[in-house]
């Protein structure tokens, strides 16, 4: 508006300077051969028709600024609309949103992040986010390699655990990207987090379960192996045998491998039912 009024301004200024100069000196070099009347009225016509002429291309200069000035209300009106409707959505979506200066400093968190942390954004700006959202059992390569990847202005995606509150414990899947402003300057990150614990914990579940499935395979090559191949070699033995108090001791030993393979046996069947009732 102020810049559109000078310009307005100069140009008015400046055309009726040219005209003043060139009128004044066309009635000089002709002044002497016309009457003085005649003079007097051109003199006078010449301040009317300036006058007209500068008024004329002011109006039309500042119909041209008004009309501007109105589009350009417009698009900021539809801009800022636009600019609250994003805005609201980012504060309603599920995913955790969290951004940060070019220091990594904590500038606006959505209502997800408070929801899901406990934490509210009063208490979370200026600071960094493994301030609070890092714990003990988060994996300290993974924050190096944020860091990093941040100094280097990089894209990147990464599964952090981290920590509420309260102090439990949760799983994200975190997507960055770094932030520019229209001069390309490097203004901060976001960062979108999407829970992602109930896949770690079903990693975890598979886990478990196949470090139990090793242990019982583990029971059934060895454990079982042992006692049952005494079984069958004592039982070679009693073939060959003549003599009864010997056959009777081998007999003995073929019950104690038995009751070995059986305790073997139950305790196989008791880590898989353990497993099967988790």
């Amino acid at each position: 508006m102020r810049f559109g009024a000078l310009r307005t301004a100069v140009i008015y200024i400046a055309l009726a300077l040219i005209w003043i100069f060139i009128s004044d000196r066309v009635l000089f070099l002709i002044h002497n051969t016309i009457s003085s009347h005649l003079y007097l009225w051109l003199n006078t016509g010449k301040g009317f028709l300036l006058v007209i002429l500068t008024g004329f291309m002011a109006f039309k200069l500042l119909s041209i600024h008004k009309k501007n000035l109105i589009e350009s209300q417009r698009l900021y009106h539809r801009s800022d609309d636009e600019l609250k409707k994003l805005a609201n959505i980012i504060t309603r979506v599920n995913n955790m949103i969290v951004i940060t200066d070019k220091n990594s400093l904590i500038t606006w968190v959505n209502k997800a992040v408070e929801d899901c942390t406990g934490y509210q954004l009063e208490e979370l700006l200026g600071f960094t986010p493994s301030v609070f959202f890092a714990g003990v059992e988060t994996d300290k390569e993974v924050l190096n390699s944020i860091k990093n990847k941040k100094k280097a202005l990089e894209s990147f995606s990464v599964d952090i655990g981290c920590y509420t509150k309260s102090g439990g414990r949760f799983w994200v899947y975190g997507e960055y990207a770094p932030l520019f402003d229209d001069n390309n300057e490097h203004t901060g990150y976001i960062a979108i987090y999407n829970n992602i614990s109930w896949r770690k914990e079903k990693e975890e579940e598979i886990t478990r379960q196949n470090n139990k499935l090793k242990e019982v395979a583990w029971l059934s090559s060895h454990e079982i192996r042992r006692p049952l191949a005494n079984i069958m070699g004592l039982i070679n033995l009693i073939k060959i045998s003549t003599d009864i108090e010997e056959k009777a001791q081998i007999v003995e030993r073929i019950n104690c491998s038995a009751e070995e393979l059986d305790k073997t046996v139950h305790m196989i069947n008791s880590k898989i039912r353990d497993e099967i009732n988790i």
